[in-house]
């Protein structure tokens, strides 16, 4: 057998409850580049509360994955990047790379960052959340200079029913929901199966369709030195970085 080696590591905070990263990410990674995970805890039916307190507890999963010797960070919660403002999620990567030296990204700082890259001044938003999700998000892009022109969720109330929700249906929301006048379609959430719809929405919109895990994945390998193109996932993650 022969010894393990690695293009890159990259480390991964996620909420406890996420199914779908980790199993999408080694579907569709470059070769020789392994995901090493920690978990906050987020107990079922918290809300936006139990969010926040999760809060707390960054600083322990990123100490955990700076012993893993990794060789970029996402913190793949989008509400929660989002909750903090885009100039404290900015300041709080920052301030990760300057105690351990480890680039760092987040959820909502790498899609605004891809939606950026393509171009978009203005974007619809598909969710799985109720609408008390919503303000946070619109308020985080605007400040990237981004307007929100529709946003819309599905209306559910917590991970175990994002997660089980299926591309096709995903495709179909998004496409009852796309407004013409938007540069490119977000699809948020990190357990939410955006990812898998991607290029199919962007062939049937014809325009770029970034998700929440096409954007993180996108930064992150960026910041791990990994260039590869990743293809069938969207036109971000096509483009070599």
């Amino acid at each position: 057998m022969d010894k393990m080696t690695w293009r890159a590591k990259i480390g991964l905070i996620t909420t406890s409850g996420q199914l779908i990263t980790e199993p999408r990410y080694y579907q569709i990674a470059p070769e020789g580049v392994s995901f090493h995970t920690t978990r906050l805890l987020n107990p079922p039916g918290g809300g936006l509360e139990a969010l926040m307190a999760m809060e707390k507890e960054s600083w322990r999963g990123v100490g955990e994955l700076a012993t893993a010797r990794v060789d970029s960070i996402a913190y793949c919660c989008t509400v929660s990047g989002a909750l903090r403002g885009m100039q404290e999620d900015k300041a709080f990567c920052d301030e990760v790379e300057d105690r351990y030296g480890i680039p760092t990204t987040s959820t909502m700082l790498a899609s605004v960052e891809a939606l950026q890259h393509v171009g978009a001044e203005k974007v619809a938003v598909a969710t799985p959340y109720t609408d008390s999700h919503h303000e946070a998000e619109r308020a985080y892009l605007l400040e990237a200079g981004i307007e929100t022109v529709v946003i819309k969720g599905m209306g559910l109330t917590g991970g175990e029913q994002y997660s089980v929700v299926s591309p096709q249906e995903i495709f179909e929301f998004s496409v009852e929901m796309w407004d013409d006048s938007a540069d490119a379609l977000f699809i948020s959430c990190m357990n939410f199966d955006g990812l898998a719809a991607a290029q199919a929405l962007e062939e049937h919109l014809r325009k770029p369709v970034i998700t929440s895990h096409t954007a993180t994945l996108w930064r992150a390998l960026a910041l791990a030195g990994v260039a590869d193109s990743v293809h069938r996932c969207g036109q971000v993650l096509e483009e070599e970085r």
